[in-house]
Formats: C-alpha cells, structure tokens, sequence
C-alpha cells in the first residue's frame, strides 16, 4: 500500500493532487485547517494548525509514508506581513517535524515570484531574485530544506497553472480572476499594461508532469520548474476569452495601475524537467481556458454582445 502525506491540501493545487494520487491507489493524509472538498475512503483529513504538527500527527510516526506535500501558504501573495519573522519560524519548524514521519518532503515554491524580470526563460540554477514577501518567504524555505536536508528533498517551483477547482472569486490567479468577472457579470479589470508575459500551465498538465517526477526511482536533480515554457500576455488570456465565446472583453478592458511595478517578462525553462520525464505535450492556451469553462460556465450565459 502506498500512502502519500498533503499538507494544505483543501486548495486548487492541493485538490488536483489528491485527485491524482487517489486515481493512483494511493492512501491520502491531508492536514490543515480544512477539509478538502473531495470524499473517498482513501482519504484522511487530520484538522489542525500548523504550529499543532507534531502533536496532530504523532499517529502517522507508525505508518510508512515516503513523502510528505509541502503546500502550506502563511504567506499572502499580495499583501503586507506584520510577522515575516515568527511565520518564517513556524514554518521550519513544522518542515522539521515533517521530517520526524517522512523520508523526503516536497516543497512547492514559486516559478512567478522567485526569479528576476527576464527577457529569457528563467533556468533552476539562476541567482534568485524575489520582489515581495511572498517570493521572499519561498527563497527563505528552500534554503532551510537545502542547508538541512541534503538530498531529502524536493523543490517544485510552478510558473501559473489554471483549471479546475481554482477560485474565481479570489485575488490569484489572472485565468481564473477574468473568469470569474465575466461569471458575476462585471467588467475585466487588469492590473498594468495586459502586455506583462506570463507562462501558464493547464492545471492537468502541470499534475502529470508532477507526478512523473514524483514516481521516478531516482532523481538527478532537487529543484524543478514545472511551466509550459510559453509566454502569454494578459491581453492573450481576453482575447482567447472573446474567441471562445465570440465576444468583444478585450474592446472593454478597465486597466488599474499597480501599487508597485509588475514584472514585465517571467517564463520558465523547462529544459530540466524535460531532460528527465521526456518531451511533453501541452495544452494550448485557448484550449485549457475552454476546457476549464465548461466544468463551471453556461457557455451561452457568458456571451458578451458586441
């Protein structure tokens, strides 16, 4: 029996993996504050918060699990933290009692905010270069795992994956954030220029290719970019909204200047992670936008008149 430790699980990408480690066979632990939406029997949810870790799960010290999901976020990606310092802390310490039940924990940085504004696709082995305290707090947990852990660890840095189970209504996620305005009826609001170039990912495509790097027996390198290793604008995202619905967003796009420069250019090199899994295919921009309004959209009830 294979078991597999998730802890933030309840989220977008937490909920993705759960899906594809239970279509695996696998028994899945997901600690947090809350319960993931989805119900099987090889799913067990323990409640508790961060700092209750070690007390929580004191009961899995006795079940052989290899791996434990490191998805916890304490960290805002957009805001301002008053206790940078003690929930750095509390995050160590909890990545340390991990240790005390797995054998390795796999840590889910950032591809978006890690890296500096580039023109070319952002590689694992660059000078790390955040801008805010989110990315900062991702750079700060991948040296605590490399400077303690040495080869127990491994590091997943996402470029910006959509699709399924994604909020609509919160404040991540440019896909999902469009969707949700053309869902509630609102105009489509863009922070800058809608020329900033991002590098998404559909969301069943970024799971696949983590889970080939999760199943290989070994692993010639600790840190992974897992994108699509295609640049898209804003204005790309609206225009392949119009073109599934046949409408005219991208005539009545509202831009909001930001409190602080956006970074103009991110992609992710995913020449690593290809030299270990193979050559992949990815699913086209336009593509997994349609196929992630169909699980959620009247199709019909979204078209826009022009």
């Amino acid at each position: 029996m294979s078991n597999v430790l998730i802890c933030g699980g309840s989220s977008f990408i937490g909920l993705n993996l759960i899906s594809a480690f239970l279509k695996k066979g696998f028994t899945v632990y997901v600690y947090g504050r809350v319960a993931p939406s989805i119900k099987s029997e090889k799913l067990i949810f323990i409640k508790g918060e961060l700092s209750e870790i070690s007390i929580n799960l004191e009961s899995l010290k006795n079940i052989k699990i290899n791996s434990a999901l490191y998805l916890v976020n304490t960290f805002p990606a957009n805001g301002v933290v008053l206790d940078y310092a003690h929930l750095l802390e509390l995050n160590f310490e909890a990545i340390a009692e991990l240790y005390n039940i797995v054998d390795r924990v796999i840590f889910f940085s950032s591809g978006g905010r890690v890296y500096k504004d580039s023109a070319t696709a952002h590689v694992e082995s660059e000078f790390l270069s955040p801008n805010c305290i989110y990315g900062k707090s991702k750079v700060a947990l991948e040296i605590f795992l490399q400077c303690n852990y040495k080869n127990r660890y491994l590091i997943i840095r996402p470029s910006n994956p959509y699709g399924r189970h994604q909020d609509f209504f919160g404040n991540q996620g440019v896909v999902a954030v469009l969707l949700g305005k053309i869902k509630s009826k609102q105009k489509l609001q863009i922070w800058g220029t809608g020329l900033e170039v991002r590098d998404y990912i559909y969301i069943d495509d970024f799971v696949e290719r983590f889970m080939a790097l999760f199943e290989l027996g070994y692993s010639p390198f600790d840190v992974y970019n897992i994108g699509s290793g295609v640049g898209t604008t804003t204005m790309d995202i609206v225009r392949a909204i119009d073109s599934i619905l046949g409408s005219s967003y991208v005539d009545q796009v509202e831009y909001l200047s930001p409190a602080s420069q956006l970074i103009k250019f991110n992609i992710l090199s995913i020449d690593r992670l290809e030299n270990v899994i193979g050559r992949q295919k990815y699913t086209p921009i336009e593509t997994g936008i349609r196929l992630f309004m169909m699980e959620h959209f009247d199709l019909q009830d979204c078209i826009h008149e022009k």
